[in-house]
């Protein structure tokens, strides 16, 4: 389940001294990707290795932030993980593709998670060349989820020039407004210094600074 781990952070969870738990295995193989390791790990870390470290780390640390791969694939195990580090007192963040609706709800419904980072990864008629999955249905989903509770989130997008115009992140953002979405529209260019699962070239991120109505993002540690 747990393939690799971040033992510090200031930029994963926003405010806070946090963590990352980095799960092994994803459901999508997006084009940008550049944590290939993530989606078929050679050896997985025991959960009560990441409790010991935890239990030494409680009124230093905020939050631990639940990443990947995918977590929320690991469904009712993922949900029983976040309940006991939300019993040690620490706040949870997931990132998350929003292709487990289910998983998500659960976790909003049991007061589990404290901020959710959702990933728009394109247009609908986009989904499918860019991730090699269509799974619209199931990311609106999981928006609405996230927009009609009272969780603190947000919604990102990875930009490739090669894979996204600036016409669609427009289209983008214009989606979230329309369906009520009040936070900042976070857009992080592609930086390839790992190289990528669809061996992409330079991505010109210049063009992001064109686009009204985004909060352009530097490279963080997930894309």
């Amino acid at each position: 389940m747990i393939a690799s781990f971040t033992p510090f952070s200031l930029i994963d969870y926003p405010k806070k001294l946090a963590c990352i738990v980095w799960f092994g295995g994803c459901n999508l193989r997006c084009q940008y990707c550049y944590n290939a390791e993530l989606i078929s790990p050679s050896h997985f870390l025991q959960e009560e290795e990441i409790f010991e470290f935890l239990k030494t780390r409680i009124g230093l640390l905020d939050g631990v932030v639940c990443s990947g791969g995918e977590c929320s694939l690991w469904g009712e195990r993922l949900v029983e993980f976040v309940r006991e580090i939300h019993t040690m007192g620490f706040c949870v963040k997931i990132d998350t593709n929003g292709s487990r609706p289910n998983v998500l709800k659960t976790l909003i419904k049991q007061k589990l998670i404290d901020y959710v980072a959702l990933d728009y990864k394109a247009p609908f008629y986009k989904l499918q060349a860019i991730c090699a999955k269509d799974y619209f249905k199931e990311f609106e989903e999981s928006f609405v989820l996230l927009r009609d509770s009272k969780i603190s989130y947000e919604v990102r997008s990875t930009f490739h020039s090669e894979l996204l115009s600036v016409k669609e992140i427009e289209e983008m953002r214009d989606w979230l407004r329309a369906r009520g979405y009040e936070g900042k529209y976070y857009v992080q260019g592609f930086i390839g210094e790992k190289g990528s699962i669809g061996d992409l070239g330079r991505s010109e991120n210049a063009l992001l600074e064109t686009i009204e109505g985004i909060c352009y993002r530097g490279k963080t540690s997930h894309q």
